[in-house]
């Protein structure tokens, strides 16, 4: 009998094929690409979808614009500015006369008679400096000048003596009685004796010339106010050594500044510079004396600008009868500065800047747009001054939006 080998049971260690585990396979290429392919359908309907309908909205927004017309704009007129216009800048306040005192002897102070703030007159005493070594120097030259005097008085006796002496012997000469070498011995002797009264009147002269000298040197131990002012410092006091010069390392006894008139410097821009030295007057203000305005002389300028700050240095001189402007204080100084062409100006909103430069649109007869590249001038704040690029009478637009380009017909609307 046939044994039926299908029907027989595995035996241990032998797998069947039914009982043969499974392993999942990974995802393939195939559905990685299915899945873009359909979102790259999606994105083609989208856009199949999209398109006409923005075709027919920039359809729609063409048919506006050209049933709307030109664009309307404001529009205004360029003009010109004052011819008259006043120029604001800041300044500086400088006593009028202003110096430094020190000493021109050594010694100590010894009385000191005014202090910071006191009003002086010209050559009043302000210190006294004790100087015993010229006070000393001094007494000896007098008395050497009399001892001089003294040595004059007896050359000129003995001048005398022998002028009398040569005169007698030149007559006993002619009679005889001496010979002519014997003469000639009294003439030169009255001779030197002359010489000798006019070496003591030099002597004399050179004496006293020496006492006028420690004279004056001595004067200087008397501090005098060289002009009428107020004193601004005080570096001494009673007892101070004092030594005479006026390097750094020398005291400074005081220093005196004339404030009845006042000057006001101020640094006036190259720009304005021809305008200002046209000038006669100016107005001063200061923010410490508010509603109160003085009125200055341009006195002088420095005619040249300085090359680092391109600025020209205008001086102003200020009246000052009560001192209520301080030197040293912070002013405003105001210039009515007259124009020789008065400035064309434009409106600040119709000026814009692009990588060409200024820029504004200008608005011609037919209501086309012209785009202007300009050169400016002064900046008056809602105003420009325009050199180049526009002449009085332009038509320029105001604020230009996207929708004004170059070359457009546009519907100018006019502002006064």
């Amino acid at each position: 009998m046939a044994q039926n080998f299908t029907d027989a049971p595995a035996t241990a260690g032998e797998h069947s094929p039914l009982n043969t585990p499974t392993t999942p396979e990974p995802v393939g290429r195939g559905a990685i690409i299915a899945a873009g392919a359909f979102f790259l359908l999606l994105i083609v309907v989208g856009i199949a979808f999209l398109l006409p309908k923005l075709r027919h909205k920039e359809t729609l927004q063409e048919d506006v614009r050209a049933n709307a017309g030109p664009p309307p704009v404001a529009v205004t007129k360029v003009a010109l500015g004052q011819a008259t216009n006043v120029l604001d800048l800041p300044g500086s306040v400088q006593a009028f006369s202003q110096t430094p005192i020190y000493a021109r002897t050594n010694g100590y102070i010894t009385k000191r008679f005014v202090d910071i703030g006191d009003h002086v007159k010209a050559g009043q005493l302000l210190a006294i400096i004790e100087d015993p070594q010229t006070e000393q120097q001094l007494r000896q030259a007098r008395a050497t000048v009399l001892q001089l005097k003294a040595q004059a008085v007896q050359a000129q006796a003995n001048a005398k003596l022998s002028t009398l002496n040569n005169v007698r012997n030149q007559q006993l000469q002619k009679e005889g009685v001496i010979s002519q070498a014997s003469a000639d011995t009294f003439t030169a002797q009255a001779g030197a004796n002359d010489a000798t009264v006019n070496a003591a009147l030099a002597n004399i002269a050179a004496g006293e010339a020496n006492v006028r000298s420690l004279e004056e040197q001595a004067s200087f131990s008397r501090v005098t106010a060289p002009f009428t002012g107020v004193i601004l410092s005080r570096g001494i006091d009673v007892g101070s050594l004092i030594t005479s010069g006026s390097a750094n390392s020398v005291t400074q006894l005081f220093t005196v500044g004339q404030s009845g008139t006042v000057r006001v410097f101020v640094n006036v821009p190259q720009a304005n510079a021809p305008d200002v030295l046209s000038t006669a007057t100016a107005k001063v203000t200061f923010r410490e004396l508010p509603g109160q305005a003085f009125s200055g002389k341009v006195t002088r300028s420095a005619s040249s600008i300085d090359i680092a700050s391109r600025t020209m240095l205008t001086e102003i001189d200020l009246p000052n009868p009560k001192n209520l402007i301080l030197p040293g204080m912070f002013a405003t100084v105001s210039f009515n500065t007259r124009d020789a062409k008065p400035p064309v100006l434009i409106p600040a909103n119709a000026l814009f800047v692009r990588t060409a430069g200024p820029q504004t649109f200008v608005v011609d007869a037919n209501n086309i747009t012209h785009l202007r590249s300009l050169t400016l001038g002064r900046d008056y704040g809602s105003f420009t001054q325009v050199l180049t690029g526009l002449k009085p009478g332009d038509t320029v637009v105001l604020s230009p939006s996207d929708a004004v380009v170059d070359n457009i017909k546009v519907d100018p609307q006019l502002l006064k």
